[in-house]
């Protein structure tokens, strides 16, 4: 590909359309002051005896669930529980699961549309995947099977459930794992009804419910029907929520054990049957699955999806990643009372502008010391200690959240001055301001 001029390019960007859709990796819970009164106040009285009598209820669990596997061996396991073992213990696990959560705070769950039988479909999926009270919808489903981690069996009490429950387990450390669990998700999807139903979250990992994640093909890969299963918290303050970016375990869980009441929706969609051609193209099936449960949920459906520890969303043939960094410099500028967008970011198309750290603090209107080094350390800096201005502006442009994907895209290669040749590293951020690393020329 020629070089070119900048105007060129023009052309490979058009005017942007919709807006773009939301962050789902980030949660921002912006309390009033009467609502943080009031969790002060119910978050020291109420929180701490809900969630006591949560756990003492978790633990007792462990009798019944205990109790359905012993004296079984690895063979017997291979066939679903049947007897007195599947009619006490079942309903002992999912009365006490139901008053575990009751305790918790969800004092409704409301049902609507009606589950499928097992026969007619083997597969349950739910979405939107928001947060670690999602296995609430264990319940109106009757306690179906799940996948799981591996790793979750050495977790007391979580293990023992585990084993109850039949679960296919995974491990991340083992590469033929992947393999064995397909193969035991299609063995029970394809037993005629001898099997309970398998229960997927197909995102694979919790979002702020803003947005659908990208499928993943595991729920999709034995190719028989598949319900959709829609999981909604419609209370005035999302408290739930426990995304990439936001609040963190013991935050959700107190501030929602603080809620005098929380209520979730959980909604059968019809079963989903996939032509021939979903029936062999698991990723087809997953995607178009994954428009159907977005239109119902009148949420985008994304692209956005975790490659190994980090979020990710694909543009066009690439795979831009975010950079926790550039959360944090945002965070430091914020801190420091500065816009992004009023900081001059012109720098000549092609040309590297190699700045100090006190030229950095004076274009960026900076006067603490200490915060103009936190910030300047965000940049990558060659041997005489001096960043470049572009990937400075870039940064400020990414943050600033006035410009498109597209408009950002085409800044990064008019301040590079080239298409290919030299690396090129530019911060952007995917639709919903995901800031990431994008390496042009790189394949997805």
């Amino acid at each position: 590909m020629s070089q070119g001029s900048p105007g060129d390019w023009a052309p490979l960007y058009p005017t942007p359309g919709p807006p773009a859709p939301p962050n789902p990796f980030v949660h921002e819970l912006h309390l009033s002051r009467l609502q943080r009164v009031k969790f002060c106040l119910l978050g020291a009285l109420l929180a701490p005896i809900r969630v006591l009598l949560a756990f003492i209820v978790l633990f007792l669990l462990w009798p019944f669930a205990w109790l359905q596997v012993a004296g079984l061996t690895e063979e017997q396991l291979q066939e679903p529980i049947t007897g007195w073992r599947k009619t006490v213990c079942h309903n002992g696990v999912l009365g006490l699961s139901r008053l575990l959560f009751f305790l918790l705070g969800f004092l409704r769950i409301r049902v609507r549309g009606q589950r499928a039988s097992r026969l007619q479909a083997p597969v349950l999926v739910a979405a939107p995947h928001s947060t670690f009270f999602d296995p609430i919808v264990l319940l109106p489903c009757d306690l179906p099977k799940v996948v799981s981690r591996a790793e979750n069996l050495s977790v007391p009490v979580i293990g023992a459930l585990l084993r109850f429950n039949q679960a296919i387990l995974v491990s991340r450390h083992d590469p033929a794992s992947r393999r064995r669990v397909v193969e035991e998700v299609r063995r029970r999807a394809t037993s005629g009804g001898k099997w309970p139903q398998v229960l997927f979250f197909p995102e694979g990992t919790c979002s702020n419910k803003k947005a659908l994640l990208k499928f993943k093909p595991g729920a999709f890969i034995a190719g028989v029907p598949v319900q959709p299963v829609l999981i909604r918290y419609p209370n005035s303050l999302d408290t739930t929520s426990w995304a990439w970016r936001g609040p963190g375990v013991l935050k959700v869980l107190w501030l929602t054990a603080s809620q005098p009441c929380s209520i979730v929706d959980v909604e059968f969609l019809p079963v989903y049957r996939p032509s021939p051609e979903e029936s062999r193209d698991p990723t087809l099936y997953a995607n178009n699955v994954q428009r159907v449960m977005a239109q119902a949920l009148g949420i985008p459906a994304t692209e956005c999806e975790f490659v190994g520890s980090l979020p990710v969303i694909v543009v066009g043939r690439l795979k831009v990643a975010l950079e926790p960094q550039l959360w944090e410099l945002g965070r430091v500028l914020r801190k420091a009372g500065l816009s992004p967008g009023c900081v001059d970011t012109e720098a000549e198309p092609g040309r590297s502008r190699m700045i100090s750290q006190e030229e950095f603090a004076r274009q960026l209107q900076l006067s603490d010391p200490q915060m103009v080094a936190g910030a300047f350390s965000y940049f990558q800096q060659d041997a005489r200690g001096l960043v470049d201005f572009r990937d400075v502006a870039l940064a400020l442009a990414a943050l600033d959240g006035g410009r498109s994907l597209e408009e950002l895209t085409r800044l990064a290669f008019e301040v590079s001055g080239r298409w290919g040749g030299r690396h090129v590293e530019a911060v952007l951020p995917p639709p919903g301001g995901l800031c990431g690393v994008l390496s042009p020329g790189a394949s997805g």
